[in-house]
């Protein structure tokens, strides 16, 4: 009898295609969700809430970090509960959880004065937050301000709630042989939903005004909800019963070289796009008055190289989860840090953030890399992982992403304000550089982890 399969991917006779094509099909309305704070902070802050020029970078990246705070404080204790719960009902909160919290986010100012947040208060929180002294230069944006800071940790904890969920279900879902390509599919749609955000929504920001992008997003997340509930099922491996926790994740990790690299790879590329997105877009939006630009427009034309960098993306991905089956998860990775390190340099040489040669180059080869690394990163991590604890080691590599991603997206922000655009590629492109040289460096110590497991 013939096997059935999904791209590429043998069924368990316990599934059925329409499973796999719900979990990827709900794994692009996630990919949305994460990526559309890139299009519309920039526009929000500036025209909505109105902060100063002189914080804007460090205000946009302290924003978009709150989202990471709330995935460190939570995304490893979701990955625990994943194991021992199941991943479809925390994938449904977290979807009927954002639709709520993408409308209340434009509402920002509004809860604010509802709340009677003190301009005082606010000021000094939100000039710690860019690493500011002079508090009086926050009071007239800071009630907002701190409000938009709030409901932009609560999407991101509803954030963490679904996408971990949908990278564990393919484990789930797959055997061996064909993870690499299950996770790399599964990355491919984060891809597209990007390139959906930048593409699309992007434009209709640009002519119908950033307030639309909002409620757009909130009907995305009413999607997610339904098709999550009607189009996917539970898997779980059967040692979940075993009920393991933290404690035994730990004493994995230590022992394996192998979920270290991945960690390590994880912590230093997961942001490769978010910093991408947020700083280049930022980038276009601060310098939109020299060019006689609104900042939608500016917005919309800072958000083409994104474009290019999702479409490549997408066929790249499944180009690299063959590779990483093929080739091997070590060599794979090696050389998509290099890639990406070069990226970042190509854009730190551009003169600007609109479309022009060094950025399209430098996007492109960016673009690449996260299609390896990300991937390859998770399924490291899941090779060297007893079946038990997948959902907990990948908790555990997500809580280490999101250090990477508050650290280089706080720090771009200051890098951003103290000296210019272009240095906060030109530190990420060294840094990826360093860890392929680790790579290369500690790739016999990984194997040999790996022949352990």
């Amino acid at each position: 009898m013939e096997k059935k399969r999904f791209a590429g991917i043998d069924l368990p006779p316990d599934l059925k295609r329409r499973n796999f094509f719900f979990l990827y099909l709900n794994t692009l309305l996630i990919g949305i969700l994460i990526t559309i704070p890139g299009i519309i902070q920039p526009a929000f802050l500036k025209d909505i809430i109105q902060v100063s020029d002189t914080y804007f970078g460090s205000i946009n990246g302290a924003l978009q970090s709150m989202a990471q705070v709330a995935s460190l404080l939570f995304i490893g204790y979701i990955g625990v509960m994943s194991d021992k719960r199941g991943r479809k009902p925390l994938s449904v909160t977290g979807f009927a959880l954002l639709i709520a919290f993408y409308i209340l986010f434009l509402y920002s100012e509004p809860i604010a004065r509802l709340l009677h947040i003190p301009a005082g208060f606010s000021a000094t929180v939100c000039a710690a937050l860019s690493f500011s002294t002079a508090k009086e230069e926050f009071i007239p944006f800071s009630p907002a301000l701190i409000s938009a800071y709030g409901i932009r940790f609560f999407i991101g904890l509803s954030l963490v709630m679904v996408y971990p969920q949908f990278k564990t279900m393919v484990t789930d879902y797959t055997q061996e042989k064909d993870r690499g390509k299950g996770l790399a599919l599964n990355g491919a749609m984060i891809g597209l939903g990007s390139l959906v955000v930048f593409a699309v929504f992007a434009p209709m920001g640009k002519k119908g005004g950033v307030e639309t992008l909002f409620y757009i997003a909130a009907c995305i997340a009413v999607a997610g909800t339904v098709l999550t509930l009607v189009g996917l099922r539970e898997r779980l491996p059967q040692q979940t019963k075993e009920q393991k926790g933290v404690k035994e994740l730990l004493l994995v990790v230590k022992k394996s070289m192998a979920i270290k690299a991945g960690y390590l790879c994880a912590f230093i590329t997961r942001v490769d796009v978010t910093l991408t997105a947020t700083y280049l877009i930022a980038w276009a939006v601060s310098i939109a008055p020299e060019y006689g630009m609104s900042s939608e427009a500016a917005s919309f034309k800072g958000a083409v190289p994104m474009m290019v960098m999702g479409t490549f993306s997408l066929f790249a991905y499944p180009v690299f989860g063959i590779l990483l089956d093929r080739w091997g998860r070590v060599p794979t990775i090696m050389l998509t840090l290099f890639l990406g390190g070069i990226g970042f340099l190509c854009v730190a040489a551009s003169p600007t953030p609109f479309p022009g040669i060094f950025n399209i180059l430098g996007v492109l080869l960016i673009g690449c890399s996260v299609s390896g690394a990300v991937v390859g990163s998770n399924a490291l991590a899941v090779d060297a992982s007893p079946p038990e604890l997948v959902g907990s080691v990948l908790g555990g590599l997500n809580t280490v992403a999101q250090v990477g991603l508050i650290l280089f997206l706080f720090s771009g922000g200051v890098i951003f304000d103290k000296l210019n655009p272009a240095w906060v590629f030109l530190i990420k492109g060294i840094i990826n550089i360093a860890l392929g040289i680790f790579f290369v460096i500690a790739q016999k110590n990984i194997k040999m982890s790996l022949k352990k497991v």
